[in-house]
């Protein structure tokens, strides 16, 4: 399935109104304090990379510790490359290649069955299949989805039943809720020209239109094996793997792959707007336009993410929260795109909802941090806190995802220095990128909800 924006994906910071979660980061941050050394020196993936004679790459990483593995096939095959008017193909494609092996998809499965699926996950740049399992289970997983890379089969009837379920799942977890709607349409007016001002899911009218040659053709270009990684980490030996990986998927014929155009976004040439749902919950979206993944940058901004928000002592609660100016506030980050994307600063309103006082409080966090710097010790725990969110989330299927998005980018050296570099991050670079990227000419702001502000306004007023 596509899976909901996350409020908290693995490179940003959560909404912050977990009083739980503030105690327990205190508690590892004041840990931390005492294993810097640790930290600043982590041992590297021993990972084993391959090329099969068809292209398909294959990164193994063993790891013993656990009687468990995780497997990751990706395709780079997001929701980017769906045709003009047939937004949700590529999603729509996700769905039809688990009618195809004769699996119900995974929200179909019922609940004793749920476990022995993949979860699958279309997102802009990528579809990727994801699995938990013993080793016992690995050959039956391998042989599946060798099956989903070598053929599509489907009807008609498949095809409509599929796209009744992604209507579904769109009305279930898009069309009612806030967040989501707010974020889709500022993905739409920060992007003129690129793909990722669409949603994943697209609309009920472009699914509409999508035909079996639709499917048939996205499939037969992007579930190539020279446009998939296949990353496993977990309790098995290498060689005995590999050799699986060639059996079952070695006998996938190669195809070329199609030439895909680069879409080039124009730079945005002053602030733009928009308010819609006055009804709805009051919420405020800052978006700024920050560059892709491989930008010397990339780590400065994840550490500006963690400034903002993510403690206590964080900028954004800091001023908001004082003022009852926020509910909840939050960044949402991703760093690992394929080309430039959006750096999001969302607030939940607080009971005051008032528009114009927490926007001039988030530019006044911004101003700040922009004219006046950090102080060391500041820069210090924003990295701690980081580094702790990125060992703490050490499991096996969070290390295969982690290092299958890298791999779909092209960049799996980099993955072995994500530590180091964000260790190098100094407050001049941190006042750098506040400079460069979040100015009022590179932004959007999304409001929902004003209807709830003139009602405060009037309660005010007959009080008084």
């Amino acid at each position: 399935m596509m899976i909901p924006r996350p409020l908290r994906p693995s490179c940003a910071v959560p909404f912050a109104g977990s009083r739980l979660w503030r105690t327990a980061l205190r508690v590892a941050l004041a840990m931390l304090g005492s294993v810097s050394s640790f930290l600043s020196a982590p041992a590297a993936e021993e990972m084993r990379e391959y090329t099969l004679s068809n292209g398909l790459q294959v990164v193994l990483v063993e790891d013993h510790w656990h009687p468990l593995a995780a497997l990751e096939v990706c395709y780079r095959a997001g929701s980017r490359y769906d045709p003009a008017g047939k937004q949700g193909l590529a999603h729509l494609l996700e769905h039809l290649t688990f009618r195809s092996l004769g699996l119900p998809h995974e929200e179909e499965a019922p609940p004793s069955e749920a476990g022995k699926r993949a979860r699958a996950t279309t997102k802009h740049d990528t579809t990727c299949y994801s699995h938990r399992l013993l080793r016992a289970q690995m050959e039956s997983v391998l042989a599946a989805e060798a099956a989903r890379m070598a053929t599509l089969q489907m009807s008609v009837e498949d095809l409509e039943h599929e796209k009744a379920i992604v209507i579904q799942e769109r009305r279930q977890f898009v069309e009612g809720d806030t967040w989501r709607n707010l974020l889709e349409e500022v993905d739409s007016i920060a992007f003129r020209l690129h793909p990722y001002r669409f949603p994943a899911s697209g609309w009920p009218e472009t699914l509409q239109h999508i035909t079996l040659d639709d499917v048939q053709r996205h499939f037969t270009a992007l579930y190539a094996p020279a446009n998939a990684i296949l990353v496993a980490v977990g309790d098995f030996h290498s060689a005995e793997l590999l050799a699986r990986i060639e059996t079952h998927f070695g006998k996938i014929p190669a195809r070329v792959l199609p030439v895909q155009a680069p879409t080039v976004e124009s730079a945005q040439a002053g602030e733009r707007r928009l308010s819609f749902a006055p009804w709805a919950a009051p919420r405020m979206v800052y978006a700024y336009h920050v560059p892709a993944f491989g930008s010397l940058d990339t780590s400065a901004l994840e550490v500006v993410s963690t400034l903002l928000s993510g403690a206590d002592t964080a900028r954004l609660p800091t001023l908001l929260y004082p003022h009852h100016l926020a509910e909840n506030e939050g960044i949402e980050y991703l760093p690992l795109t394929q080309d430039p994307s959006l750096f999001y600063i969302k607030v939940a309103l607080g009971p005051q909802v008032n528009f114009r006082l927490t926007g001039e409080a988030i530019d006044d966090v911004l101003w700040h941090l922009r004219e006046d710097g950090l102080h060391p010790e500041e820069l210090e725990q924003a990295k701690k806190r980081l580094l702790l969110d990125f060992y703490l989330n050490r499991s096996l299927g969070t290390r295969a995802e982690r290092l299958a998005q890298y791999g779909v980018l092209a960049a799996l050296p980099q993955a072995q220095r994500y530590t180091g570099e964000l260790q190098a991050v100094t407050a001049a670079d941190v006042q750098r990128v506040v400079r460069s990227y979040f100015s009022p000419d590179n932004r959007v702001i999304g409001i929902t909800g004003v209807a709830h502000q003139e009602g405060v306004r009037e309660h005010q007023g007959e009080a008084r």
